[in-house]
């Protein structure tokens, strides 16, 4: 298992637009995806799972990634983080 801290550079945070391209990423992999936040765990391969996490701009979450893909899908995700889903 990979674990990451990353932090929701975008303005908006987990939003629906932000959601689809979480999830969409996620999906391209056979490992599972997770995001931890106050305690909870939610599935970032599900848009519900993702908006359910509510993260907002500044929120740090821990992201689990667990699989027979998982460095790749790790540094998917990283970038995905780093580049704020491709919003400002």
């Amino acid at each position: 298992m990979i674990v990451r801290e990353l932090e929701v550079l975008n303005e908006l945070g987990f939003h629906s637009r932000v959601a689809c391209r979480i999830t969409r990423a996620a999906g391209e992999f056979q490992s599972s995806v997770h995001v931890k936040k106050n305690g909870q765990s939610f599935d970032l391969k599900n848009v519900t799972g993702v908006m359910m996490a509510n993260a907002k701009h500044g929120d740090v979450v821990t992201v689990e990634i667990e699989g027979p893909d998982e460095e790749a899908a790790a540094v998917a995700m990283e970038k995905l983080f780093e580049e704020k889903f491709g919003e400002r």
